[in-house]
């Protein structure tokens, strides 16, 4: 068995599990069944759910497990409807190209207005790149011989520019709409500051524990973000002032059973709080500010970015401070906006003197 999986070195006691010689057992004998039929489809659920285990004990996030998941369920059944194939192993590129324009081709229909609408180009990719390391996986594990994957091509996404960014006076008027005399107004307070402050995603947020701020630092530590990794960054002052006041006058109002550590508690549960619940805490305060754009918690992120860099912060920096692995995924951030544009122009064209 090899100990390197998808570019990371597996823990042995990965490889040398019984859930890797079981999980061999289990395929060769169900390779001996009738293929294609209830027995074929409980090989193909098999497979995706070792491979979900297998991503498990690589500590993905939960909400990757979910996509993943998903995903490759979707093409296991497109798969098992749309062949007549032996084995897993039997799936070429011809038929993952089959997949592909399948995909393409999808028409669903939308909530509000009943049109239909094709899977947009992202989504596509999510579910093609799902497919592609179910295949990797595979591979490595020595199940199918070829990767027939390897030779597909996603589809190239345009860069989109963030949409409906704040203002920085927006996103002043935006936290300050929340007031600061109730316990939950407090902990809702904090966490925008915080957002905008380190441009943090809101799982991220929500993940969060009392030993991840350093008041007397001024920063806070990002563990499990995307990719799985740990960043600590610096905090402005008021996001600073915030936690404090969270921290002393607030949490304990939530936080009610022994051996919570979670950072920002649901006044309902005492747990921490969910994802969703940001959403709700963002768009009353945009309601509650006047706000009219469609504001989400994201909205924060891309606004931090942009004011930091109009600000003249290094882009690198900037890069660090969000998590970014890649360069180019901060670059979509050096925007300039045609306001701006349009001063340049008059002030350096040599047609405009």
């Amino acid at each position: 068995m090899k100990t390197e999986l998808f570019g990371l070195v597996t823990k042995d006691r990965l490889i040398e599990s019984s859930f890797f010689r079981g999980f061999c057992r289990e395929i060769r004998a169900l390779e001996k069944s009738e293929m294609w039929t209830e027995n074929q489809k409980q090989k193909l659920e098999l497979l995706r759910n070792r491979f979900l285990e297998y991503l498990t004990a690589l500590a993905y996030s939960p909400a990757t497990l979910v996509n993943y998941g998903r995903d490759v369920k979707g093409f296991l059944d497109w798969l098992a409807e749309n062949t007549a194939l032996n084995s897993i192993s039997d799936v070429t590129a011809a038929h993952l190209s089959q997949y592909q324009i399948a995909l393409y081709q999808i028409e669903i229909e939308d909530e509000k207005t009943g049109e239909k609408k094709r899977l947009t180009t992202g989504t596509q990719s999510n579910k093609l790149a799902a497919m592609k390391r179910f295949f990797l996986w595979l591979w490595q594990e020595g199940l199918i011989v070829h990767n027939p994957s390897s030779s597909i091509q996603m589809p190239k996404q345009p860069k989109m520019l963030p949409k409906n960014i704040l203002t920085p006076a927006e996103a002043k008027r935006l936290i300050e709409s929340v007031p600061t005399r109730k316990p939950r107004d407090i902990r809702d307070r904090a966490i925008l500051e915080v957002m905008y402050a380190t441009g943090i995603r809101r799982a991220e947020l929500v993940d969060l524990s009392i030993y991840d701020v350093d008041l007397s630092a001024g920063t806070l530590r990002i563990e499990h973000g995307k990719g799985d990794e740990t960043r600590i960054v610096p905090v402005t002052a008021p996001a600073l002032s915030a936690l404090k006041l969270y921290l002393e006058e607030s949490r304990s109002c939530f936080a009610t059973e022994p051996g919570q550590i979670s950072l920002f508690v649901s006044s309902r549960s005492g747990g921490r709080l969910d994802p969703d619940d940001i959403v709700r805490i963002v768009r009353k305060a945009c309601k509650n500010a006047g706000i009219k754009k469609r504001i989400t918690p994201h909205t924060l992120r891309h606004s931090c970015a942009t004011h930091l860099l109009k600000g003249k912060a290094d882009i690198r920096q900037i890069q660090k401070l969000l998590g970014h692995r890649r360069l180019s995924s901060t670059e979509i951030y050096t925007h300039v906006e045609l306001g701006d544009l349009a001063e340049v122009i008059s002030r350096c064209h040599p047609r405009e003197k």
